[in-house]
């Protein structure tokens, strides 16, 4: 049961890495993602009413700056219900982070989200390893910390 969530949540992330930021497509049905087995994915869901993520996207273009050559992908979901205030914040915010619009909220569901902004690292076997709820700029060493953690993993 838990890999088929992590399956369909990352075959739905999937989506962003085919679509140029920061306007990707929503989610599609039985988009595979298993060409991405081998990265960590740091998956992070989103509003555009959410105060918090506009300081969690300043972070996270960091983090895929630093370490996407060492296999991080960084998957933005959003979970507005109108594309267009997602948008809106997406060009505020001069995104360049991989998005996918999850407007019913069945990713976030999967992973029982409960906080925006909330992200999960999944590594490289495709396994749920940490969730952060929330975003503290205090608490960007100990996210990081897990990242690295997960990168040097075999």
């Amino acid at each position: 049961m838990e890999r088929h969530w992590i399956r369909r949540a990352l075959m739905v992330a999937a989506i962003a890495l085919a679509g140029p930021p920061p306007i990707a497509r929503a989610a599609e049905p039985g988009f595979d993602l298993a060409r991405y087995k081998g990265k960590v994915v740091y998956l992070d869901f989103w509003a555009s009413w959410c105060g918090p993520c506009k300081f969690s996207f300043p972070f996270m273009t960091r983090l895929q700056s630093a370490y996407r050559d060492k296999g991080l992908v960084v998957v933005a979901v959003n979970v507005d219900h109108e594309r267009a205030r997602a948008d809106l914040f997406l060009r505020q915010q001069n995104n360049t982070l991989l998005v996918v619009f999850d407007p019913k909220g069945e990713i976030a569901t999967h992973f029982k989200v409960k906080d925006m902004p909330t992200s999960v690292l999944i590594d490289r076997t495709g396994r749920g390893r940490y969730v952060h709820e929330g975003f503290l700029q205090s608490k960007t060493p100990l996210y990081e910390q897990h990242i690295k953690e997960l990168l040097n993993e075999p």
